[in-house]
């Protein structure tokens, strides 16, 4: 595919999700693509690794929620690997207030670079920390509009993970595949212990994907006890 070619595919992609993209976040896109195979050969960063695959399964994928939300004001990523869904968000919304919180400190690293490929720096924190800790730092806790979390744990351990940072109007939106049912089975006990309840589930339209695309969103209902998220590594060990 050839990058006249290329561009196309984004444009429709986005097109299909009603986003139309200035030449700024196309050539931002473009940019995203060709340093995530660059950096991904140094090491993975994900296994995906064509530049229309990248488009359908990691940018239209993460942007699909538009659909449903404006996703603005202040946003927390959590376990957001190469960047996504929070710096897709930060791209189709450049004045989003974005944290990026990542355990893995290549991740990191590439997300820097990233940041200085694309320019931007605007509002943007990126921390290589895991979110047990993070979430016990009263500046991050409870102060997120949105928190959200694609591919990184069964729901019962991710709301551990996000309703800690959720404030009190804020909302969790957390991006699972068609088995979600199952895992939303398996966390009643942790709504009830974290004080979060679900209140919408957003089946997506996703363009070119065939498998169904799914965000859970939650809210919290009264504040999470202090000592929840519990230390690194016990939620995904212990879940509630």
């Amino acid at each position: 595919m050839n990058s006249k070619e290329l561009n196309k595919f984004i444009t429709t992609g986005f097109k299909g999700l009603n986003i139309d993209l200035s030449k700024e976040q196309l050539a931002q896109l473009n940019q995203y693509i060709e340093f995530l195979i660059s950096e991904n050969k140094k090491y993975n960063l994900t296994s995906i690794t064509e530049p229309k695959e990248i488009v359908k399964l990691h940018f239209l994928d993460s942007a699909g929620i538009f659909l449903k939300k404006d996703i603005k004001g202040k946003v927390l990523d959590i376990g957001t690997g190469a960047g996504f869904p929070g710096f897709i968000f930060k791209i189709i919304n450049p004045e989003l207030d974005l944290t990026l919180v990542e355990s893995n400190l290549k991740k990191v690293n590439f997300l820097k670079l990233l940041q200085i490929e694309l320019d931007l720096y605007k509002d943007i924190e990126v921390f290589h920390k895991r979110a047990e800790d993070l979430a016990h730092d009263d500046n991050y806790r409870y102060q997120y509009d949105y928190v959200t979390s694609r591919a990184v744990a069964p729901l019962n351990v991710l709301l551990e993970y996000t309703v800690p940072f959720c404030s009190e109007d804020g909302k969790i939106l957390l991006f699972k595949g068609p088995s979600y049912q199952e895992e939303l089975d398996n966390s009643q006990k942790a709504m009830d212990i974290l004080n979060a309840k679900l209140i919408n589930i957003y089946e997506l339209d996703i363009p070119f994907l065939e498998v169904g695309r799914f965000v859970l969103e939650f809210k919290r209902t009264d504040i999470t006890g202090q000592k929840y998220p519990r230390k690194a590594g016990i939620p995904k060990k212990r879940p509630l």
